[in-house]
């Protein structure tokens, strides 16, 4: 695809826009302390912060899912999370780009895994982000990414079309739902993905190290 030719541009949240490893693992050490547990070193949940809940959780108290405790400990995850995530911290360059795209009229949005409460909540607490086009977060019964449901749904409420947006995440599930979607993928090398990932074999159409490098590809 000619990067001339992209008008929309959608972006994952944790790992891409937001530097939101430090409050997650604050939140999940915050339920540590709530059993008299000592922290963990937030580099520990670095990783794990483009996973969702499933992972921190299992990086803070080796649970899985299927584990009895997991319900619970997940409820005092997010019930810690919602007093910390209401201060985002952006990565360097991030408000730089969105200003760009603002500036040449293009529609941009926000596809997450992140909890449709908690996407929003983030969103709307920073200029940069709050000028967002939509926000679509996980909702029960919705697939989350690698699925492409959340993708598809911005595109159809935004009347965007696929072969003109660019989507821009920095895990494989993005790349994979963003190529289901039938949209063009951008991988962010400056966000969470395992160091040890032969990110080649996700096939991105586009990578880029710093969010000035989008900025590059704006028609």
């Amino acid at each position: 695809m000619s990067q001339k030719s992209l008008t929309s541009f959608l972006f994952d949240m944790d790992g891409t826009l937001v530097d939101s490893a430090a409050g997650l693992a604050g939140a999940v050490n915050d339920v540590r302390a709530s059993f008299g547990f000592p922290p963990l070193p937030a580099a520990d949940f670095r990783e794990a912060a483009s996973e969702g809940s499933a992972a921190l959780l299992r990086v803070g108290f080796g649970v899985t899912p299927e584990n009895p405790r997991y319900p619970s400990l997940r409820e005092s995850f997010f019930t810690a999370y919602e007093a910390r995530c209401r201060k985002p911290t952006l990565f360097p360059g991030v408000t730089e780009l969105l200003a760009a795209i603002d500036r040449k009229g293009l529609v941009w949005g926000i596809v997450t895994n992140k909890p449709q409460e908690f996407a929003e909540a983030i969103a709307a607490s920073t200029p940069a982000m709050a000028r967002c086009a939509i926000v679509v977060g996980s909702r029960p019964g919705v697939p989350l990414k690698p699925a492409p449901d959340g993708i598809l749904r911005a595109l159809k409420e935004l009347a965007l079309k696929p072969e003109q947006t660019l989507y821009t995440g920095d895990d494989r599930r993005d790349i994979e739902a963003g190529k289901a979607a039938g949209t063009s993928t951008l991988l962010a090398l400056w966000g969470y993905r395992p160091k040890d990932a032969d990110t080649s074999l996700w096939a991105p159409d586009f990578t880029a190290s710093s969010p000035e490098d989008i900025i590059r590809l704006l028609p």
